[in-house]
């Protein structure tokens, strides 16, 4: 039936026999594009008005209603742009009006090709309500969707390819499009795309040839006809990549020709750059070669035009060595004349943030590595040619080094990234060089040594070893807060000043004061005092010039002497120890000698100040010396002098008691006083106190007891030195005196007694006293 087969009886002139394969239309994939951007399943929604059909098998035509239609053409394109309100479609408009004008049959040709894959891609593709679904005239629908199934279907490559095959021939891609059209179906139904593919092959053969003459040429040697050659296959084929690489092997320019293309490796590319001269005009095909590829790779072209005589080149792969060629292209895209070559760059950016140090003995530097670098690789030269470097450690986003047991002098330093391509077996790329140079400077021999010896009233003498050598010296500093550690680098401008103590005796050998070391002055320092009341962290530090190392440290100790030390005897077994606290120091030990024996007793300073010091005893006689502890376990204890001393008489006790007088018939005789003395060791000791009992009446029948030895009437007296007789005389210390009371001296009774004891010594003597109803006379 007429009809069922596209074509077949149409009869017009521009009527195919199949389907289109592809669109032949350059900057398709753009008109797709701005297609899709309005949201068009296919350019024939924008031909026809809402409701209206459209019709493609005998032309392009809007069908508006019954016996209505009209054919779209490049003048009804544009009346459609002048009143489309939308911008977007309006330019869709006016480009498709430009097509029509230039090919009649390209319209149609671009609708069937964007239906038959609607209707392929569609589940039920092939019913014709399917084809009416998407706008097409029900009067052809049958038809469409008869022709689309008979149609080869592409997938997403082949229409890739298809779509873009027009482009790669107008711009002289024919290696490109070769081989976009290997992919493609045979072109048997599509006369336009046969005839195009037939045309493909005879310039691909033409170039072949071409290049078979220049590699004969090449290989006797004869570079310049080789060159002409390639430069013919080069412009039959434009991306032929063994034409390219065929005139970077033999194109040598002449004298008058342009200089070279000049490539920079910049941050996020290759910056190219065109010499001088009018290059504005001119069009450019540029290419990026790299080593290692094959031969018959693909070209790498590298987008975008040169913007005053400047293009960057952002595609280049981080470590790869790449190197560019610029052809010069005709109007219609062909290669016309030869190419601006740049010589081979690897594209490896170089380490940046280089900061470098030197030290006692080492350099160290640190670097931030760049993005794609698999390590990096130092090199140091110094006064004795290279110096060997250890691997670079990671700290952070940056990468260090340090190289030890350098000799002081000039060095420098090299940093290079190297990149390893992956696929590639060999060691990659190298970064260019970043250099820094760094001086080792001399430094002091380090104090080996401290140690510090108490001397008489207070003076502390330093030794030490090491730290000597030309032109150094050694310091003694005491640090602020805590000191460096040994054999920590310094600048001597931040070294607090030389230790100040004051001299007392005579200075160590070679020093200049208490806190300095010259040269060869191995041994003492100076012999100084340290503040009273001092704890102070004493370091040695070697100097030479502007640099310092720090030593061996020392703790010195200078405690404040114990001041007003006092002893009382609060019981014979128990004596209470008092004396003001030395500053702050943490103890005090107190020693307590006592019959040839020593005791000693550390107090707390809050134990003290909350209870005092109590410490058992005997009767005996003592002595109390008494200085501050040393607050470090490992500290030099610098005494402030003799300790503060004591001393307490033995525990001697005078007793009295009254005795009845003896019976004398229906009477007693007068009381007798009964005075005894007790002291330990058997020696009382010459100044006794003298004794006096005392009574008091006040003619009431329970007097008071005397106040004093003058708030009464004595009685009865006994002298020191009879009491000391008297216990001299037995060799035990003790001794007894009697004295009879006068009762003519005793006011009238009842009265009351009491004994005193008188005399400077009174107060070293304790007095025991009888019960106080014996001393009520009635």
């Amino acid at each position: 039936m007429a009809g069922t087969e596209f074509g077949h009886a149409i009869g017009l002139p521009h009527a195919l026999s199949g389907l289109p394969l592809a669109p032949l239309l350059g900057g398709y994939g753009e008109l797709l594009a701005a297609q899709q951007t309005i949201g068009l399943s296919h350019l024939g929604e924008l031909l026809v008005p809402p409701g209206g059909r459209l019709r493609v098998l005998d032309g392009v035509f809007a069908v508006t209603g019954p016996g209505r239609r009209r054919h779209v053409g490049a003048d009804m394109l544009r009346a459609m742009r002048r009143d489309q309100a939308e911008p977007a479609a309006a330019r869709l408009l006016e480009r498709l009006a430009g097509i029509q004008a230039a090919d009649p049959a390209a319209l149609r040709r671009i609708l069937l090709y964007q239906l038959t894959h609607l209707l392929h891609d569609h589940p039920q593709g092939h019913l014709p309500a399917t084809a009416a679904g998407f706008g097409v005239d029900p009067a052809e629908a049958a038809a469409l969707v008869h022709a689309a199934d008979r149609r080869a279907r592409l997938d997403g490559g082949q229409r890739a390819a298809a779509e873009a095959l027009r482009d790669d021939v107008l711009e002289h891609r024919i290696r490109s499009a070769a081989r976009r059209a290997a992919l493609l179906p045979p072109a048997d139904g599509d006369r336009p795309l046969a005839d195009l593919l037939a045309a493909l092959a005879d310039r691909a053969a033409a170039a072949d040839g071409e290049l078979a003459v220049a590699r004969r040429h090449e290989e006797r040697g004869d570079r310049e006809r080789a060159c002409v050659h390639y430069e013919e296959a080069a412009a039959l084929a434009g991306d032929c990549p063994r034409a390219v690489r065929g005139l970077v092997r033999t194109y040598r320019p002449d004298p008058g020709d342009p200089g070279p293309l000049e490539s920079v490796l910049v941050p996020g590319g290759v910056e190219l750059r065109w010499p001088p001269g009018d290059f504005g005009k001119a069009r450019w095909r540029v290419v990026r070669l790299t080593r290692g590829e094959p031969a018959g790779s693909p070209l790498a072209e590298v987008a975008g035009r040169p913007a005053g005589g400047v293009l960057v080149d952002r595609g280049a792969g981080t470590g790869e060595e790449v190197r560019h060629v610029a052809l010069p292209l005709r109007a219609d895209g062909a290669v016309d004349g030869p190419p601006l070559i740049g010589a081979p760059l690897a594209v490896a950016p170089a380490v940046t943030e280089v900061r470098v140090g030197d030290g006692n003995g080492w350099i160290e530097a640190s670097w931030t590595p760049p993005a794609g670098a698999t390590h990096c690789e130092v090199t140091l030269t110094g006064p004795g040619g290279p110096a060997p470097v250890p691997a670079a450690a990671p700290a952070g986003p940056r990468e260090s080094v340090r190289a030890r047991g350098l000799a002081p002098g000039r060095y420098e330093l090299s940093v290079r990234a190297r990149y390893a391509p992956t696929g590639r077996a060999d060691r990659g790329v190298l970064s260019s060089a970043v250099r820094a140079a760094v001086s080792v400077h001399p430094w002091p021999a380090p104090v080996l040594t401290l140690t510090a010896v108490a001397r008489e009233a207070g003076g502390v003498e330093f030794h030490r070893t090491g730290g000597d050598g030309a032109g150094a010296g050694v310091r003694l500093v005491e640090w602020p807060g805590a000191a460096p550690a040994d054999g920590a680098e310094l600048t001597a401008a931040e070294l607090p000043p030389p230790l100040d103590w004051v001299l007392r005796g005579p200075a160590g050998p070679g020093t200049g004061g208490p806190g300095t070391g010259g040269p060869g002055s191995g041994g003492a320092f100076s012999f100084g005092h340290p503040p009273p009341g001092s704890l102070t962290t004493v370091s040695a530090v070697s100097v030479l010039g502007e640099r310092a190392l720090a030593g061996p440290s020392v703790l010195v100790e200078a405690p404040l002497p114990v001041t007003g030390l006092a002893l009382r005897r609060t019981a014979p077994d128990l004596v209470q120890i008092t004396f003001d606290w030395p500053g702050s120091a943490g103890t005090v030990t107190a020693t307590v000698t006592q019959e040839g024996r020593r005791t000693e007793c550390a107090v707390a300073r809050s134990v003290f100040l909350r209870e005092g010091l109590l410490l058992p005893v005997t009767p005996a006689a003592l002595s109390v010396e008494a200085h501050a502890a040393p607050r470090g376990a490992r500290s030099v204890h610098a005494s402030p002098g003799p300790d503060a001393r004591a001393a307490l008489p033995a525990d001697v006790a005078i007793a009295y008691e009254l005795v009845p007088g003896a019976r004398r018939g229906l009477r007693r005789g007068p009381a007798v006083l009964r005075v005894t003395v007790r002291a330990p060791g058997g020696e009382p000791g010459p100044d006794l106190p003298g004794f006096v009992l005392v009574a008091r009446g006040d003619g009431s029948r329970n007097p008071r007891r005397p106040g004093g030895p003058a708030a009464g009437t004595a009685v009865c007296r006994v002298t020191g030195a009879e009491l000391a007789a008297a216990a001299a005389g037995t060799g035990t210390g003790t001794g007894t005196v009697e004295r009879p009371i006068d009762t003519a001296a005793a006011p009238g009774r009842p009265y009351a007694l009491r004994g005193f004891l008188l005399g400077g010594a009174a107060a070293s003597v304790r007095l025991e006293e009888p019960p106080l109803p014996s001393l009520v006379v009635r």
